[in-house]
Parts: C-alpha cells; sequence; structure tokens
C-alpha cells in the first residue's frame, strides 16, 4: 500500500453539514405540490449531478427547467446563510492528521458555492485546489474530478486518497486508481461502501499510520 501524498475531500456530506439543509431546501420546494421527500429515494442523488429530469422522476412538479434551479437555490442559499456548519471532526481532522498533506476539494457544487461555503466556515485556505464537477467533461461517478484534483495538485492518482460521504463518490475514487475513505452520513448510512478502503463514522478515526500506508484498515 502506498503511502498518501495528498489527500482529497468531497464538500458537501463531509465537510460542510449540508444534506439536511439539502434536504430540507427540497421538501420545501416540493411540498406545497402534494410530495414528501423521503431519505431513500433522495440518497441517490447524494454525490452527484442531479438532472430535471430525475427531479420530475421523483417529485412531478408544474416547474419548468428554468424556474426550478433558481427557485432551489434561493431556498438552499438561504439556509446555508443561516445554519451552515462544519461535519463533527471535520476541522480537527484538517489540523491535525490531515494538516501536513496538500488537500483539494472535489464537490458537484457549483465553484462558486465551493468558494462562498468553504469561504464561509473559514476553510478555503486549507486547500491548494478547488474542483467542481460542473468543470469536468463527467461528473461523479466518473473520475473526472478526482483526477483533474490529482493533476492539479502535482500527486500521482495512486497515491492520492480520497474522503466521501457518498457512494457515486467512491465509485469515482475507485476508478480514478485512488484510495479511498467512506464517511456515511445519515442520509447514505445504508448505502454499499464495499469500495471503499475504509468505512469510518468520522473523519478523525483515520489514522496518520493508515495515510502513511504503515497499517491496514
Amino acid at each position: 500500500m502506498f503511502p498518501a501524498e495528498a489527500l482529497i475531500f468531497d464538500m458537501d456530506g463531509l465537510l460542510l453539514d449540508t444534506e439536511l439543509l439539502y434536504f430540507r431546501a427540497t421538501q420545501m420546494l416540493v411540498e406545497p405540490f402534494g410530495h414528501r421527500v423521503e431519505v431513500e429515494s433522495y440518497s441517490e442523488w447524494i454525490g452527484r449531478d442531479v438532472t430535471f429530469a430525475d427531479f420530475q422522476r421523483l417529485y412531478p412538479c408544474p416547474i419548468s427547467e428554468e424556474d426550478l434551479w433558481p427557485r432551489m437555490r434561493l431556498i438552499f442559499d438561504r439556509l446555508c446563510h443561516e445554519e451552515l456548519a462544519l461535519r463533527p471532526g471535520a476541522l480537527e481532522f484538517l489540523d491535525t492528521v490531515a494538516a501536513p498533506y496538500p488537500k483539494a476539494v472535489a464537490s458537484s457544487s457549483r465553484m462558486d458555492a465551493i468558494v462562498g461555503h468553504l469561504t464561509q466556515v473559514g476553510l478555503v485556505d486549507r486547500f491548494a485546489a478547488l474542483v467542481s464537477g460542473k468543470e469536468v467533461p463527467r461528473g461523479k461517478p466518473a473520475p473526472d474530478i478526482f483526477l483533474e484534483a490529482a493533476r492539479q495538485l502535482g500527486v500521482p492518482p495512486a497515491r492520492c486518497v480520497v474522503f466521501e460521504d457518498s457512494p457515486h463518490g467512491i465509485r469515482g475514487a475507485h476508478a480514478a486508481g485512488m484510495r479511498s475513505v467512506a464517511v456515511p452520513t445519515e442520509y447514505t448510512a445504508h448505502c454499499d461502501f464495499s469500495l471503499a478502503d475504509q468505512v469510518v463514522g468520522r473523519l478523525t478515526e483515520v489514522t496518520a499510520a493508515w495515510l502513511a500506508g504503515e497499517v491496514m484498515a
């Protein structure tokens, strides 16, 4: 097992406690049309780009594609402004075990959201690279976003470790030839993370010795 030379982090649900806010924003948007958002169906969206067809398949609404995303963004941005917080253990891990490594964020979110949210919680300066899924040819679970993060960090993919809360992200990391750590949330705890090299309850369970390749998970 190669020692890690760089670390790549998902953002939503992994560093930032945003999945609950996305869940609530979706519920607030579709509730007037008689829909209720269920965790099992919502979890299919986590960690990948959601299309208009995806949305209408689960929650048919008389809303055009041009209107849907701005309305969703308005609700979500308001919730983030009021309630955005770090996931438990994220700051401690970044400031201790992860501190010596060059780090990147690889998120399916828009770049303005990545920069804005990381700035809001005071983390943006901890990362040498920020990569949005909107800026690569294929989103997760394709490996493109992770390969681009490795390229920007100047580290071979096999020497990168990816941290993810979604099975789509873990699949993408595996396809990129990278080690991965799954940190499931309440929305993804029921998902299949068998491709991950390690599954933990929070980031602080990952040890320096494991990153260095000195011990197995």
